[in-house]
C-alpha cells in the first residue's frame, strides 16, 4: 500500500473546512489518504519518510484511525473522530433524548423538529456518537451495521 500523507495545504484546508463545520481547529496527527475521499489519522514517533520505507517492505493495509470522509456536501467525522475531537467540537451538534438514542443506536434514521441542514455531531449527554446527515427534520444514520445494537 502507497501512504500519501496529507500536504501542509491540504492539511490546512481541511482544518479551514473542520473549523467552519464543527468548531476543530486543531488535528495533532499526521493524516493519510485512504481511498479517494477518507482521511485516516496516525499518531506515532515515526516520521513520514519511514512510514513509507516501512509500507515499501511490509504489506501494510491500513495506517491509523479512521477520523472523516470528504463527502460532496460535507466532511462526515467517523464516531472515533467524534470521541477524539470531542472538547474541539462546538458547532453542528445535534442533542438526542433516550428513545431518540435507541433508535439512532439500532442504525434507524431518526427523525427531529430541527431546520438545521448538513451533517451534525450526534450527542447525547455527555457521550458522542458519530455523525448523521440533517435534511428535511430526518437525521440519517451512518452506524455501520456491524456496530449497531441489534433489535
Amino acid at each position: 500500500m502507497q501512504l500519501n500523507f496529507l500536504s501542509r495545504r491540504e492539511k490546512k484546508r481541511l482544518i479551514e473546512q473542520l473549523e467552519e463545520q464543527y468548531g476543530i481547529v486543531e488535528l495533532p496527527f499526521l493524516l493519510v489518504h485512504s481511498g479517494k475521499e477518507k482521511i485516516r489519522a496516525l499518531s506515532c514517533s515515526l516520521s513520514t519518510d519511514e512510514l513509507r520505507e516501512l509500507s515499501r517492505n511490509v504489506n501494510v493495509n491500513a495506517v491509523g484511525i479512521y477520523l472523516l470522509k470528504i463527502e460532496p456536501d460535507g466532511l462526515r467525522l467517523s464516531i472515533e473522530a467524534t470521541h477524539m475531537l470531542k472538547k474541539q467540537i462546538k458547532k453542528s451538534i445535534i442533542e438526542l433524548n433516550k428513545e431518540q438514542l435507541a433508535e439512532w443506536l439500532k442504525g434507524r434514521d431518526v427523525e427531529l423538529n430541527s431546520d438545521i441542514k448538513g451533517y451534525v455531531v450526534v450527542k447525547s449527554g455527555d457521550d458522542f456518537y458519530g455523525c448523521g446527515k440533517l435534511s428535511n427534520k430526518m437525521l440519517r444514520n451512518f452506524v455501520p451495521k456491524e456496530r449497531r445494537i441489534k433489535s
